[in-house]
């Protein structure tokens, strides 16, 4: 498995663990969202969920030898997406519940890679679309390896 995997796998699995009240269905990365029903038509989107996107940023040398460890950083992204003209609580209910699950300095370990979680997560401005109220979180992170 590759670092760049690793970290990702780590993001994940912590956001696999994160329980918001009420809950949420999650759409992760180029994964069939929100899925088929048995008769393999497919379901509704559901009206609120939370979105995920992953930005790594580029890497980092840090030491003179090529092969040793390279900053690597990026931001995880957790988008609530909630249904339109339904007040702003919900979201930014969610939104303060998914930082709250990141808090800073947060490690994460796969393998023999360390996510860390470099600050408290930042909350954007919600953003009003075609269809729906979104408010990101952006999570920032480092890794050395």
């Amino acid at each position: 498995m590759t670092v760049e995997e690793k970290i990702e796998d780590a993001l994940f699995a912590r956001v696999a663990t994160l329980e918001l009240t009420p809950a949420l269905p999650v759409a992760f990365p180029n994964l069939d969202f929100p899925g088929k029903a048995e008769g393999g038509s497919p379901r509704p989107k559901p009206a609120t969920y939370l979105g995920v996107q992953h930005f790594p940023n580029r890497n980092v040398r840090i030491v003179i030898k090529g092969s040793g460890p390279h900053l690597r950083q990026g931001i995880l992204q957790l988008t609530v997406v909630a249904e339109l003209n339904t007040g702003h609580a919900v979201a930014t209910k969610a939104a303060g519940e998914v930082a709250a699950h990141f808090p800073a300095d947060l490690l994460l370990e796969i393998e023999d890679v360390q996510v860390r979680i470099t600050q408290a997560p930042s909350i954007a401005g919600a953003l009003r679309s075609d269809g729906s109220w979104d408010v990101p979180v952006s999570i920032q992170y480092e890794c050395f390896a």
